[in-house]
């Protein structure tokens, strides 16, 4: 070989050696050429950004574009599959489409955007088994109640409770020959105990208590107020108790009409028709004295639904209004939440509700209200998963959850008719009503 060939070779050496340690030490830096034709001189060497990307369950294939994104190696014809959770370097800025897959899971879809020398996050992403629904007890429509434990589930149509852990049925009817046909059951809410029409419930006994036997069949409404160990009940137009400790019975008041009532410590708040008015009021046991007043608008169908977080809830059927109650503080000026067919406590000062199209965030201080999402089938009901930051929410047909930090909506089952689904203890599994072929009853499907 020549000298003038080893001068050509070892000059054109240090020219590759030089722009190989450029480029490296430019690739190091975060910065990429963006190849692309026409080509685009202002836009040729660009500094990428990083996705960080989680999901619950891990391990998910991560794709971007459609294509799946692998891991850089040292040998070239090596490549590995990146799985969540990853970091995903040396993106050119723009805009993509994330899709995460796991088998046996619905996949995720997400468009995400990535900016120079900055770290886009895509975490704490929820992905939902895609496993069919399976047959837990055949049973008519109707409504679907956990207990405070979240351990048995009362199935209204059938007036019978399931055991979660182990499915061992309970029917009621067969038992209780004299309970009305719609009733309605009312778990107590720190017990798994069961009261329905006048007869008392607890489950893992034999023995329930007929409270309608010993005060009088045309007993109606009943509540339970725990902190007093009474029962409540309606008759005619007069509201009285039975004391379960003392085995004694007493008058608490007569009006005109009680429309519905809610008792509450030594409180009992009312609604009464009078004069061809509607009114909200607190009744004091210990005085036997109306502490304050409300008027309600007077077309309307009024009952109490819950207490939660120092609040009252007084629902409106006809004209789908929620109002929330303060018991210390009861005025004219009601906090009021309208067109709401259903509805979940996220804390103290946020409900979560939706009306037919949409779900929305209410603010008890400030009484703003934000949507969450809008949907092109009618919502029945909403559940709010707390741990996992995640809503569930049915339609006639379908099943559905939706992300709050992504808005990301999943349909997880889609059938012929479905009714009242509810979430077990652990929320990982969720039970409804639903009409399968022809197959009606309760079902269960798993979640994550």
């Amino acid at each position: 070989m020549s000298k003038k060939v080893r001068d050509y070779l070892f000059y054109l050496f240090v020219i590759v050696f030089v722009l190989a340690t450029v480029i490296i030490s430019l690739y190091a830096s975060g910065y990429k050429f963006n190849l692309s034709w026409p080509p685009k001189f202002n836009r040729l060497l660009l500094k990428t950004g990083m996705l960080i990307v989680d999901s619950n369950p891990s391990g998910a294939d991560i794709y971007l574009n459609d294509r799946q994104v692998t891991s850089h190696s040292i040998l070239p014809w090596e490549k590995k599959h990146l799985t969540t959770a990853a970091k995903v370097k040396n993106i050119l800025p723009g805009e993509y489409s994330l899709r995460i897959e796991r088998e046996g899971y619905w996949p995720f879809k997400k468009k995400i955007n990535i900016y120079s020398g900055q770290t886009t996050f895509a975490e704490n992403i929820n992905l939902f088994r895609s496993d069919l629904p399976f047959l837990v007890s055949p049973a008519a429509a109707g409504p679907l109640e956990l207990s405070g434990s979240k351990k048995y589930l009362y199935v209204g149509g059938n007036q019978k409770i399931i055991t979660l852990k182990d499915g061992a049925e309970k029917t009621i009817q067969a038992e209780l020959s004299t309970i009305r046909n719609g009733s309605v059951g009312q778990w107590l809410k720190n017990s798994d105990r069961l009261l329905l029409d006048g007869w008392l419930i607890e489950t893992g006994k034999d023995n329930p208590v007929n409270y309608r036997a010993v005060i009088g069949l045309d007993a109606i409404n009943w509540h339970y107020e725990e902190n007093s160990n009474r029962l409540y009940y309606q008759h005619k137009d007069s509201l009285s108790y039975f004391d379960i400790d003392d085995k004694t019975g007493q008058l608490v008041l007569s009006a005109d009409q009680i429309i519905d009532y809610y008792p509450l410590g030594d409180n009992i708040f009312l609604i009464i028709k009078q004069d061809k008015k509607i009114f909200l009021r607190r009744y004091e046991l210990a005085t036997g004295q109306i502490t304050s007043l409300a008027a309600l608008p007077t077309a309307g169908a009024y009952h109490f639904t819950a207490d939660q977080y120092g609040r009252l809830e007084l629902y409106d059927q006809t004209n789908r209004t929620l109002y929330l109650i303060n018991p210390q503080a009861l005025s004219e000026n009601l906090s009021k939440i309208a067109d709401a067919i259903s509805w979940q406590w996220l804390d103290e000062n946020t409900i979560l509700y939706n009306n037919s199209w949409e779900i929305h965030s209410f603010d008890l201080k400030t009484n703003n209200v934000s949507l969450i999402t809008r949907v092109a089938e009618e919502i029945t009901k909403i559940i709010w998963h707390q741990d996992k930051n995640y809503l569930v929410f049915a339609t006639d047909k379908t099943l559905n959850t939706i992300d709050r930090e992504n808005g990301t909506i999943t349909v997880i089952f889609k059938t012929e008719k479905i009714l009242s689904p509810v979430l077990d203890e652990k929320g990982d599994s969720l039970y409804f009503w639903a009409k399968i072929g022809q197959q009606e009853g309760v079902y269960r499907i798993m979640l994550q």
